[in-house]
């Protein structure tokens, strides 16, 4: 296991990877609903790549864990949440990481690719708790 000081400087680090590359794609990247609902867009995860990444950061500055328990929950059932989150967000960053190979435009590309290792890397951290 590794020590929380520097658990908490991967937190900062990968929340503000998350949120720039979220923030980017939902700035850059214009979809239609219909493309949202129809297609497998990933373009619904970046929004939950802002909150998580200010979530990591917030995590990575107070050492309050807070909105994470809101995210994971607590209970009997913690486990398995825990666990089915980190396969979920695994799948997310797995996706939108592939994703990126059909799309035609350099840094989006490129932040998509960003994007989507920052769920893998956060849902190896879910792991660390």
């Amino acid at each position: 296991m590794i020590n929380s000081k520097r658990l908490r400087l991967w937190s900062i680090l990968l929340g503000i990877l998350m949120f720039a590359s979220s923030l980017y794609l939902v700035i850059n990247v214009h979809v239609s609903l219909s493309l949202i609902l129809y297609t497998f867009n990933p373009y619904p995860f970046y929004f939950i790549g802002l909150f998580l990444g200010i979530e990591r950061i917030v995590y990575g500055i107070t050492g309050n864990k807070k909105l994470y328990s809101i995210l994971m929950g607590e209970g009997e059932f913690y486990s398995l949440s825990h666990y089915g989150l980190f396969i979920t967000f695994l799948i997310f960053g797995i996706y939108i990481a592939i994703y990126a190979i059909a799309i035609n435009m350099l840094m989006i590309r490129l932040m998509d690719v960003i994007n989507g290792l920052t769920y893998i890397i956060f849902s190896f951290l879910i792991l660390m708790f």
